[in-house]
């Protein structure tokens, strides 16, 4: 069963593109790893200053070796010279426990 994993961010104004630029070069990247199902980058309606990417994961596990990667790691540090504050992150399971999860 797939995991969703939610990130929101929120931007500094006028640093949109060069975040944008960088979660395509992130997904891009994620397409060679193991588990990785897809993606998407989504903004806000009314604040084009937040931005949400939300991804499909084949189990727990997956996304845990991929969060912990060096290659994420680098992806994150440039990002994050963008943002107004920390990302949130949430690890969504389908199910009441990570057993019906497929984790």
């Amino acid at each position: 069963m797939a995991v969703k994993v939610v990130i929101e961010r929120r931007v500094l104004p006028g640093q949109e593109r060069r975040v944008l630029e960088l979660l395509r070069k992130l997904r891009g990247r994620c397409l060679d790893e193991p588990g990785y199902i897809s993606g998407e980058t989504l903004r806000d309606s009314e604040d084009p200053h937040n931005i949400v990417v939300i991804s499909n994961w084949f189990g727990l596990g997956d996304w845990r070796r991929w969060s912990a990667s060096a290659d994420r790691r680098e992806f994150e540090t440039k990002i994050r010279q963008h943002l107004a504050a920390p990302e949130r992150v949430r690890v969504l399971l389908e199910g009441l426990t990570e057993q019906h999860s497929g984790a």
